[in-house]
């Protein structure tokens, strides 16, 4: 098994080349790869593009998609209740269990609609949000929202690679409220999977911060087994290099 492999950024984009750098250095796959990036970062759009047109040329689920299987931020906007957020996920959540991948794509869903207890459902990612907002002392404050329900825990496939989001709450010299998180997964695809994720909790996070009036963190993302299959290796790893090269990452 490989040392640890650490990547610490300023932008999830850069992190997510520098970790698909570090795959082509160790056969295209690791062991507890951790990456942990200023959820401040703007997105550079070229680059983004860069991906969105590899997953259409391979026909894969675009990081758009992946995102919102995390976090719908395409339906929020800063002022929409809750339950208006929810109505419009569960209009789009019905539509996807209709098309390709429709088994796929259900974490968002488990935050917010746990099975837990005897099978009643739990809204994880509103009571999170409830407590920061309603508890006077939340400095060192830790919450988790567990992805696998116990049934899953015995399926060495067709489980949600996604185990937990851990929402960590400190404050900062003037007594602001600063939200980060830390996200771990047992298998994680850097193929078609693993920068879409980054995406998608970056903007979990900044949901949280925004509707707990709290200032963003950090984002730290660990990939128990860090892997990349198929085919166009040497493509991704150039689009890599590209970002890098662009942010004087290498």
């Amino acid at each position: 098994m490989n040392e640890p492999v650490l990547v610490f950024t300023d932008n999830f984009q850069v992190g997510w080349a520098k970790m698909i750098v570090e795959l082509s250095r160790n056969r295209w796959e690791l062991f507890n790869a951790i990456v942990q990036m200023d959820a401040n970062c703007a997105m550079n759009t070229e680059h983004h593009e860069l991906l969105n047109e590899f997953a259409d040329i391979h026909r894969l689920i675009n990081p758009k998609q992946v995102a919102h299987t995390i976090f719908p931020y395409h339906f929020y906007r800063e002022g929409i209740s809750r339950d208006e957020l929810y109505r419009r996920y569960w209009r789009f959540f019905d539509y996807t269990r209709g098309c390709e991948h429709s088994g796929w794509g259900t974490y968002f869903e488990r935050m917010i609609r746990y099975k837990g207890n005897k099978g009643q459902p739990f809204d994880q990612l509103g009571a999170i949000i409830d407590n920061l907002n309603n508890r006077a002392r939340t400095n060192g404050h830790c919450n988790v929202m567990i992805i696998p329900y116990s049934s899953d825990q015995n399926r060495t496939m067709g489980q949600p690679c996604l185990n937990y989001v851990s929402v960590q709450v400190e404050n900062n010299s003037c007594g602001r409220k600063i939200i980060n998180l830390l996200a771990v997964y047992r298998n994680h695809d850097f193929r078609e999977r693993a920068y879409g994720n980054y995406l998608g909790l970056l903007k979990l996070l900044e949901y949280i911060a925004t509707e707990t009036g709290s200032l963003k963190g950090y984002l730290t993302c660990v990939s128990s087994h860090a892997f990349l299959n198929g085919n166009n290796k040497s493509e991704l790893l150039k689009i890599a290099k590209n970002i890098l090269g662009a942010s004087n990452g290498i």
